[in-house]
């Protein structure tokens, strides 16, 4: 969404459409939590494909039932739709969170590197031997607590630093 805000303020074209009518102004910054950021098709030897053997959320079934309502609801246009393969110019700043050991590992530090190159700053945290979306299993998993408390740690230094910024404007 923020990449189509983006594409508006620049006066470029959104797709869909409609969205032109509601995009809001963009926020001041965002939290990714192990973002699913390709809808193209998973290479073999990927982590989307090869950890989703072990992961406990992305399994093999939702692989076989998930994929194909891509080719049903975007078409041809799956590259196009696809925030992690998107331009990130004027992005706000990013504070991305991702297991080494989940199924959108790799798509999510193409994001990243990609965000990192058109010179949006993101803070990484990256955790080992954990599923997809595992901060969601905070109450039964310390990892998954720490996550939530890096992503909140990040949101209460960037809220401290837009109200700097503001008194010192």
């Amino acid at each position: 969404m923020m990449q189509m805000i983006a594409k508006y303020d620049r006066q470029e074209p959104v797709y869909p459409s409609f969205l032109s009518e509601i995009l809001s102004p963009m926020p001041s910054g965002a939290v990714l939590l192990c973002p699913f950021v390709d809808y193209t098709e998973p290479t073999e030897d990927g982590s989307f494909l090869q950890y989703a053997k072990h992961d406990l959320i992305v399994n093999q079934s939702v692989l076989e039932c998930g994929m194909p309502y891509f080719d049903i609801a975007l078409g041809d246009r799956r590259l196009e739709c696809s925030p992690g393969l998107d331009d990130c110019r004027d992005l706000p700043p990013l504070c991305v969170v991702v297991s080494e050991h989940e199924t959108v590992y790799d798509q999510t530090l193409v994001l990243v590197n990609k965000a990192r190159e058109q010179n949006v700053k993101v803070t990484l945290g990256v955790w080992k031997y954990q599923c997809h979306v595992f901060l969601f299993l905070a109450a039964f998993c310390p990892e998954g607590r720490q996550a939530m408390e890096f992503a909140n740690d990040w949101i209460v230094q960037e809220i401290a630093k837009s109200n700097s910024e503001q008194v010192h404007q």
